[in-house]
């Protein structure tokens, strides 16, 4: 059983996985939106925050663990998708990596594994409807937003 530090707590997980936070070498970057709701109605994938939700890192040859978690919202009982982007290239398939229909707020736990080439990447989650208004959270009040990427080596 390996362990890796995530956001300071100590998680046991299965392989070979060891050290983490200072010492191992992994990298972790984190995103946390607690101000501002997110809308869209395109109905092809757009970054959800150029802006915000936007991590830089640098990888060794590895594999890298991309998370969302949030609340989502969508109008006239269609689906909220959601996707990453490594490098600008999009992880998932025509309705991304993960899919909800949310008549009220569903909850948004999105998780993906992908390998990294070593060197300098940029990671982005991206989202569209397949009709009506998408509403995801990231608020205090609702549901705070958070995306992450752990480097696992």
């Amino acid at each position: 059983m390996g362990r890796l530090r995530l956001f300071g707590e100590l998680v046991e997980a299965g392989g070979a996985v060891e050290g983490g936070g200072g010492g191992g070498g992994h990298q972790i970057a984190r995103v946390v939106r607690t101000a501002g709701d997110y809308t869209t109605t395109s109905t092809s994938f757009v970054d959800i925050d150029t802006n915000n939700l936007v991590i830089n890192l640098t990888t060794g040859d590895s594999w890298v663990l991309l998370l969302l978690l949030s609340a989502c919202y969508v109008s006239s009982l269609k689906y909220g998708c959601f996707d990453f982007t490594i490098d600008g290239v999009r992880q998932g398939q025509v309705k991304g990596v993960q899919y909800v229909q949310a008549v009220y707020d569903a909850d948004v736990q999105i998780a993906w594994l992908a390998p990294v080439t070593a060197g300098s990447h940029v990671f982005r989650p991206q989202w569209r409807v397949t009709g009506g208004v998408g509403t995801l959270r990231a608020s205090t009040a609702e549901a705070p937003l958070l995306f992450a990427v752990l480097e696992l080596q």
